[in-house]
């Protein structure tokens, strides 16, 4: 008979016991939720394509614009060059005196100028109220400083003391005489 090897019972400390992780069960929420977020991915996804397509034919429409200037530039005559010229010539001479304009019209009224860039773009309603308010606050700032009561006037600094003549000769004599030398 063969022998029978018995192996040696080695003692082993009980293994833990391995917990088969059952998966998680979702909830109807959990779905909701999920199905959504993948909605907007998809969503952001077509947004974002769609707004390249969008920079690309802006893109192809500004080379196209400048394509057919240059070409109707090319196929004018000198004279209508020359007028095209005049009037680019005209309208930026016509935007430097506007900005000259401001900037004096700032300089000598700035209250004015400081108003008028308030409610540049407004509609008429909307500018009379911001002028009201304007007007107000303007108001309210100049009732602070040029209040006078008249029961009790302004003190007003002391006047610088008057020098005598003799204190005038002193000081000459100290400077000399420029003529001797």
């Amino acid at each position: 008979m063969a022998e029978e090897v018995a192996a040696p019972v080695v003692e082993q400390s009980p293994a833990p016991e391995v917990v088969a992780e059952q998966p998680a069960v979702a909830t109807a929420q959990d779905e909701d939720v999920a199905t959504w977020k993948k909605r907007l991915a998809g969503k952001d996804q077509a947004l974002t394509a769609t707004q390249k397509e969008l920079a690309q034919i802006r893109e192809e429409a500004e080379q196209l614009k400048k394509w057919k200037a240059e070409v109707e530039y090319a196929n004018m005559s000198e004279l209508e060059k020359v007028n095209l010229k005049a009037q680019q010539l005209e309208a930026e001479l016509k935007a430097t005196r506007e900005a000259a304009e401001q900037e004096t019209l700032a300089r000598k009224h700035p209250l004015y100028a400081q108003f008028a860039q308030e409610v540049q773009g407004l509609s008429l309603a909307a500018q009379a109220e911001a002028f009201e308010k304007f007007v107000t606050s303007v108001n309210k700032e100049q009732t602070k400083d040029t209040f006078v009561d008249v029961n009790a006037p302004r003190k007003s600094t002391p006047a610088p003391k008057q020098r005598t003549a003799a204190e005038v000769i002193e000081d000459m004599k100290a400077l000399g005489n420029p003529f001797s030398k």
